[in-house]
């Protein structure tokens, strides 16, 4: 059986988990943080960073990227959370690299604020990476819902968003306030309340 190591408080693995469910993909976890263990992270990934993905025969995956496209192949197109072809899979893979890149900016901003001396905390540097991560939630606000982002089927673009607003709610709530992005909101409550993001729901931390 695969091994999917990462906490659900990394967004990254928790899309991970997420979609390994709804594919019915049978897998163990390792609730691993690398901030608190970092020479197993370091043994897991080169970089120290998790989601990783410990396959059957041995092969370790990294980067929650790559590990979705080996799952939808494994599943095959007509399972695959990601559309095969054509424009829908253009369209996926552009909303899903917005979505993801809110994250990377948000993740650097809350490092900057946290993880420095009050002293060192470059602010014009944090307010940089916030205007970035705003202008890709501006972008997912725009794009029409019927009712999801792509149509009547999920897909990883609309999991990937989800997960990205309930991370932001839970640690920069300034930057996704209730008055803010309602379509967004809208979108977020109705995919966490499916069974897949239940049993996979956010860790605080």
């Amino acid at each position: 059986m695969m091994t999917l190591i990462g906490r659900n408080l990394s967004p990254y693995t928790r899309r991970v988990a997420i979609a390994m469910t709804m594919l019915d993909v049978p897998h163990a976890r390792e609730y691993l943080s690398v901030t608190a263990d970092p020479e197993r992270g370091l043994e897991i990934n080169p970089v120290g960073r998790v989601p990783a993905l410990q396959l059957e025969d041995g092969d370790t995956l990294i980067e929650s990227s790559a590990i979705l496209d080996y799952l939808m192949d494994l599943v095959g197109p007509a399972k695959s959370l990601i559309p095969p072809h054509g424009k829908a899979r253009r369209d996926c893979l552009q909303l899903m690299a917005i979505a993801s890149g809110v994250l990377d900016k948000s993740v650097n901003a809350i490092y900057e604020a946290r993880r420095r001396p009050a002293e060192k905390i470059h602010e014009p540097w944090r307010q940089h990476l916030l205007r970035q991560a705003t202008g890709g939630l501006n972008a997912l606000e725009q794009r029409p819902q019927n009712p999801w982002l792509q149509g009547e089927r999920l897909t990883m673009a609309d999991i990937t968003t989800a997960v990205t607003v309930t991370f932001l709610q839970a640690m920069l709530p300034e930057v996704i306030g209730s008055g803010l992005y309602p379509k967004l909101h809208d979108l977020t409550a109705r995919a966490e309340a499916l069974p897949a993001f239940q049993a996979h729901k956010l860790e605080t931390p």
